[in-house]
């Protein structure tokens, strides 16, 4: 595993404001060079930089609003603002509160398909539609039946990072931020949890004494899936991290992060574990308390990379050859593609998401539930 230092001296990062008629190519480069972002360099702002210019011109003319995942690298996270930042159920639920006729979702198509649920009305659109996930393309709506034909009248709690027809045969769904908490609601002693196998795992450890987490693989030979990033991240990984740039367990201000989708013995290991939106808070209050100089995160490299930019006074190592394939499938140019063929009046059904009025009606009753219970 291939590992990349961020300086924890770089100076504190400038974020590229919102585009204005009278913003030049000049001003996009000096925004970006004042980032003093230690993955953007010279070649990539000089070559990057008309591009970055032209999207913000078009996203302000025709009201785009863009919706950026965490994992996207950081030339893309920075196209959109602050507020259009962050996971794929906020990012969604962020839309749903936006006039904004196009939502543009930096991120892979079953993202932004949870935004067309929450917005069946607008237009939603994904820079390619072919990026995919090893979670969600593993595991659909059959799948969902085979288990709750071998588990009669136990509910099913879906993982958000799910395609909408498996959502539409489950009673409910869950991030990894609130999938504890969701399962304690559920009636019942026994919760069928898809479609992460060790997501599942680590539930099942989480809510032992609790709840009897029944997932795919466990004594059944239901489909599951794991998530092809996360479960590159082993135990022998962590503990070369810890020795190699001391981050010794139980430091005070060196911490090592993991993802809920890693390994449960990676969890074990970590100082810290929790979904990304977790990750992100814990670093933030220990940033803000002075009590953060080192940090390691057991997840997708972007997210590193954006934390590095955010929080420039801690030294972040990351595991640079852990990417998402599919997250990094997602370019500006191909987002630059979308918002040209808005400007030109195109046909936009290469990029825009679709579902049937009956998929959304039945996906949105899981989602719905969700977020009552989160309450």
């Amino acid at each position: 595993m291939t590992v990349m230092h961020s300086n924890g001296d770089t100076p504190q990062a400038t974020d590229v404001p919102n585009c204005t008629t009278d913003l030049s190519i000049e001003d996009v480069k000096q925004e970006l060079y004042n980032r003093h972002h230690p993955s953007l360099t010279f070649l990539d702002i000089e070559a990057h930089a008309k591009t970055i210019h032209k999207i913000r011109m078009l996203k302000q003319k025709h009201n785009v609003v863009m919706l950026g995942h965490n994992y996207m690298e950081p030339l893309v996270f920075g196209l959109s603002e602050k507020e259009e930042q962050g996971d794929s159920l906020g990012l969604s639920m962020y839309a749903a509160n936006t006039d904004a006729p196009y939502l543009i979702f930096n991120g892979v198509p079953f993202m932004a398909e949870t935004a067309k649920i929450l917005n069946p009305s607008k237009t939603v659109l994904v820079a390619d539609k072919s990026a995919g996930c090893s979670l969600a393309d593993n595991f659909g709506a059959e799948d969902v039946r085979k288990l709750k034909s071998l588990y009669p009248g136990a509910p099913v709690m879906i993982y958000i990072n799910s395609y909408a027809d498996a959502k539409a045969e489950s009673d409910i769904c869950c991030t990894s931020a609130n999938a504890a908490h969701i399962a304690k609601t559920m009636p019942g002693d026994t919760l069928i949890f898809v479609p992460d196998i060790f997501f599942a795992q680590n539930l099942e450890e989480e809510l032992r004494d609790e709840k009897n987490i029944v997932y795919p693989g466990k004594d059944n030979t239901a489909r599951g899936a794991v998530c092809e990033v996360h479960e590159k991240f082993t135990l022998d990984d962590l503990l070369a991290i810890r020795e190699s740039f001391e981050i010794p367990k139980g430091h005070a201000h060196r911490k090592l992060y993991a993802h809920w989708e890693c390994r449960p013995n990676v969890l074990k290991e970590a100082d810290f574990y929790g979904s990304t939106s977790q990750i992100m808070k814990d670093i933030a209050e220990r940033v803000a308390a002075n009590q953060l100089e080192r940090a390691f995160v057991a997840s997708e490299c972007e997210l590193t990379s954006n934390l590095a930019q955010e929080f420039p006074e801690v030294q972040f190592w990351t595991a640079c050859s852990v990417r998402c394939s599919h997250m990094a499938q997602v370019s500006l140019n191909k987002i630059g593609n979308i918002l040209e063929a808005i400007d030109q009046d195109d046909d936009l059904s290469e990029f825009e998401i679709t579902l049937s009025s009956e998929i959304i009606a039945k996906a949105r009753t899981p989602i719905e539930r969700m977020l009552e219970a989160s309450v």
